[in-house]
């Protein structure tokens, strides 16, 4: 009982960060290629440090010939609800030909306009910019190129804030736990996690590995009715994983129950 109580814990520790406000110097990791899946031929380059975007627009002027601007991007820390939004000034540069020495002098940038950056979810955000007066306005996603590989063993844990529990003496207080994760990942993107606790205890639960761009996601069903997961911003590298996740668990099994938020999942690769 006490290792399922744990897991429930667990999956619930994230559900607030679907919507709502962000840090600035802890946003979402925007850093990837951008596009519109039925428009080939065109992409938005976004490279995040901090709270700043770094953005090139590879696009097509008037003359139908190439064109890029770029735009330095800042965290609107008033960005409304459910919104994470950057703002900044867009600039056309021209320069040298590239196969000739390069000359500073034949270096020239203008400003052209404004850019905004605002994201809804993980995956999906709306551009809007204007050049010289005209006004774009488009829905962009992450591209993907190829799925990462989940397959491994991790030391981490999670860590979050609590509220709302049946027993009133643990709302409102921190919850932390190391484990060991295991994740076993098929061809077909099906997924078996398994959970290891220091006490010797585990479980499972199987579910379907996506991606967006470099971002990942796994929704899953735990076993013994208690419910769905949803583990999603996950970013990995080849030290280990981080993500945040979500659970629409059954709640009448666990005695102390609690709504679990503002946390995180991870762990370094074994």
């Amino acid at each position: 009982m006490k290792i399922l109580r744990h897991i429930v814990i667990a999956f619930l520790i994230v559900a607030a960060f679907t919507t709502g406000a962000v840090n600035a110097a802890s946003t979402t990791n925007f850093s990837d290629q951008w596009y519109i899946l039925n428009e080939s031929g065109w992409g938005v380059s976004v490279h995040q440090q901090a709270d700043v975007l770094f953005i090139d627009l590879l696009v097509y002027g008037a003359d139908s010939k190439p064109t890029w601007f770029t735009a330095s991007a800042f965290y609107q820390s008033n960005s409304a609800a459910g919104h994470v939004v950057f703002s900044g000034d867009l600039y056309l540069t021209n320069g040298p030909y590239y196969g000739a020495q390069w000359s500073p002098a034949a270096l020239g940038y203008r400003k052209v306009g404004t850019l905004t950056f605002d994201a809804t979810t993980t995956d999906a955000a709306t551009l809007t910019y204007t050049v010289d007066g005209t006004l774009v306005v488009e829905n962009i996603t992450r591209q993907l190129w190829r799925y990462e590989n989940l397959s491994g063993s991790y030391y981490g844990g999670w860590n979050g804030d609590r509220s709302g529990c049946i027993n009133g003496p643990g709302n409102n207080t921190h919850f932390e736990d190391p484990l060991t994760i295991t994740v076993a990942k098929n061809a077909d993107n099906a997924v078996t996690v398994t959970l290891q606790f220091v006490d010797g205890g585990s479980e499972s639960f199987s579910g379907t590995y996506t991606q967006s761009g470099h971002m990942g996601r796994i929704d899953g069903v735990f076993p013994q009715g208690m419910g769905n997961i949803s583990i999603f911003e996950i970013e990995i590298t080849i030290s280990g994983f981080t993500g945040r996740f979500a659970g629409d668990l059954v709640t009448s099994h666990w005695r102390d129950w609690c709504d679990m938020k503002n946390g995180r999942i991870g762990g370094v690769r074994r």
